[in-house]
């Protein structure tokens, strides 16, 4: 899903990661006329530099509805014991336990969605006309991020632990998704993001959208490398603009990044495919085998000839 690549771009800044993660459990909640939530636990086998983010996705309003508003979360979490009748309280055992002593207990990435229906939010606004929330004014949709405060991180990791069903449930989760509404409102006016990407032009979706596809674009082409003026012309997007919303995004330039990726994929060859130092030369578009070990030793500190041999 591409949602779900957006956030986890930001939260895990190294991409060749990302192939880490495991779906450990995930779950599906729409409380009518209310909202729609999502949980989607990921875990994985290797430390990872998780870089909690949240995402406020705001869609204009049309004809005959209002504005929706969507939340996405991407934080570290923990998941406990398999047993089901392990909770955050009770062990599966009967005892009481504190949750970092679990003994089952396994690092995890937690994405979490919450999508208000725009009725819902209609419902919110009315009889205040001075103000709307999250002051949205903007007739274009748009994402801004932020990072999750401490009581919103409190208010998702109960939202992920919780023993309700049925109504209970749905009850249950529309207290907290409000809670979550009311802490990211408040976060939203305090702190926007134009300054956390340095790019004003970030706040738009569409050019998010540009700049993920010519992410994309490298990735899917890492044997041939491109110019970042054909890259440009192929997401429709001026050059400066480009370079200067892929560095505030992915936290690189465009051909750092290009040549991080190409020699992750390089390394992988060598490594768990045992080709040949020129085959995999080749396969990466290099013409001079020489040039790609340069390039190699740069990247892992590594010829690639000293790998094979580990």
């Amino acid at each position: 899903m591409k949602e779900l690549q957006d956030i986890l771009m930001l939260a895990i800044q190294q991409p060749a990661m990302n192939d880490q993660l495991k779906l450990a459990e995930s779950d599906a909640v729409a409380v009518p006329d209310c909202l729609d939530f999502t949980l989607q636990r990921f875990t994985y086998d290797r430390p990872l530099p998780v870089e909690d983010v949240a995402m406020v996705v705001y869609q204009p309003a049309k004809r005959g509805q209002s504005a929706a508003i969507e939340l996405r979360y991407c934080v570290a979490g923990s998941k406990y014991c398999t047993n089901p009748g392990c909770t955050d309280q009770v062990c599966a055992g009967g005892n009481k336990h504190d949750k970092e002593t679990c003994n089952e207990r396994v690092p995890s990435v937690d994405m979490i969605t919450v999508r208000f229906q725009p009725g819902f939010i209609q419902s919110l606004q009315k009889g205040n006309t001075n103000s709307t929330l999250f002051e949205l004014q903007s007739k274009k949709p748009f994402v801004k991020t932020i990072t999750p405060c401490t009581k919103s991180k409190k208010v998702l990791e109960k939202m992920v632990h919780h023993n309700y069903e049925g109504i209970l449930k749905n009850i249950f989760l529309q207290s907290k998704a409000l809670e979550l509404l009311l802490f990211s409102s408040d976060q939203f006016i305090q702190n926007d993001t134009d300054e956390r990407y340095g790019c004003r032009f970030l706040t738009q979706m569409e050019d998010r959208e540009k700049i993920n596809k010519a992410r994309d674009i490298l990735l899917e082409q890492l044997d041939a490398p491109i110019t970042i003026r054909d890259l440009a012309r192929r997401v429709a997007m001026n050059e400066c603009y480009l370079k200067k919303g892929f560095k505030a995004t992915y936290g690189t330039t465009i051909y750092d990044y290009f040549q991080k990726e190409r020699m992750e994929k390089a390394k992988g060859l060598l490594y768990e495919k045992g080709l040949s130092v020129s085959e995999v030369a080749i396969m990466m578009g290099y013409s001079c085998i020489s040039h790609f070990s340069t390039a190699f030793k740069k990247h892992t500190g590594l010829k690639p000839c000293e790998l094979l041999l580990r």
